[in-house]
């Protein structure tokens, strides 16, 4: 009996001393996360500007003069400044403006954010805010699409042309069979991960995970320090949680239902190419031609929002067309910049 109650002694002291150590643990990273978060705002400041949109701020990055303004909306979870590499080519020929939408890049957080028509009229009014006026080139990738796709539907008028990029379609989860399922996986695999630990890992050399992510994405090389930071920032992290959430929710019903068409408004849709080769992985050939079995028609669908709609694959691309091919992403918004301009010209 004693000998029975000392095993049980032992067991609950071990047990104990891992609750502790847990809870140690957590409190060392959330204390470091603060730490490095508020470091990280010092180090980085906003480069555009932060424009009221009631109590809170928006950041825009604006670079060049000139109308129609081209408008960039980044995909889901993405800050303005992964599509930077595009900003010198486009402003010399017109004004640029890259949207971080709430709680993303240097945007102020909203516990509501996250609804491609919260990001939508949240853009309008920082636009409005910042004397940016019509008409825009709207250029939306992928779950940007939807946000652009309902900006154009309140505002037609202030809209000269679309450009989608990859985008979402409001039928993907329903038709892309498991898109929900990982999603839903990748959250909780996000929100599970100690930013802190991970930060302070990466702060001792011990981990270079997070500037290879930030490598992935191409970015010019005096930027990678400020996309780490904000890989490392827990706000980022709650608006990427919450915009996966909506992206598997409400933001599909959204399109629907106030976005069904974009009338004459002209548009062109680029979407990435199904048939870049992957290698020997006979799996992953496999998984790629089972997407864009689906992921194809659904972009060649969308060309049926406007009436004046062109489709463009872009070879040797994926998903990142603006990564992979920036030259023809630049190419088909130059075309719209021109084609807005000899209208104007033309209505004079």
């Amino acid at each position: 009996m004693n000998r029975s109650i000392g095993s049980r002694g032992i067991i609950v002291k071990a047990l104990t001393g891992l609750v502790s150590g847990a809870i140690a643990g957590a409190a060392m990273s959330a204390a470091y996360q603060t730490y490095g978060a508020r470091r990280d705002r010092r180090r980085f400041p906003p480069p555009g500007r932060t424009v009221d949109v009631g109590g809170r701020r928006i950041h825009l990055w604006i670079a060049g003069t000139g109308s129609p303004s081209v408008v960039i909306v980044p995909g889901l979870g993405e800050p303005g400044l992964n599509w930077a590499a595009l900003l010198p080519e486009l402003a010399v020929e017109s004004s640029v403006v890259l949207y971080d939408r709430a709680g993303l890049g240097w945007s102020d957080p909203c516990p509501w954010s996250g609804t491609a028509l919260g990001a939508a009229r949240d853009l309008r009014r920082a636009l409005d805010g910042a004397g940016i006026v019509p008409p825009y080139v709207l250029v939306g990738h992928s779950a940007g699409g939807n946000i652009v796709r309902l900006f154009a539907a309140e505002k037609p008028d202030a809209v000269a042309a679309v450009v989608l990029v990859d985008s979402s379609h409001p039928e993907q989860i329903r038709l892309l069979h498991g898109t929900r399922v990982a999603i839903t996986r990748e959250m909780l695999r996000s929100r599970l991960t100690p930013l802190g630990l991970r930060r302070l890992a990466f702060d001792a050399g011990w981990s270079d995970r997070a500037r290879c992510e930030a490598e992935a994405r191409r970015l010019p090389a005096k930027l990678l320090s400020t996309r780490i930071a904000f890989d490392l920032s827990d706000r980022q992290r709650r608006a990427e949680l919450r915009e996966a959430a909506a992206a598997i929710t409400v933001n599909p019903w959204q399109v629907r239902r106030r976005a069904p068409s974009l009338g004459p408004i002209p548009l062109t849709v680029i979407s990435s190419c199904p048939d870049e080769p992957l290698g020997a992985d006979v799996e992953a050939i496999a998984e790629q031609r089972r997407f864009y079995s689906v992921w194809s028609p659904l972009q060649a669908d969308l060309t049926r929002l406007s009436s004046n709609a062109e489709h463009v694959v872009a070879e040797h691309a994926g998903h990142h067309i603006h990564r992979d091919r920036p030259e023809l992403v630049v190419k088909v918004i130059l075309d719209h910049l021109q084609r807005a301009r000899t209208e104007a010209r033309r209505d004079r």
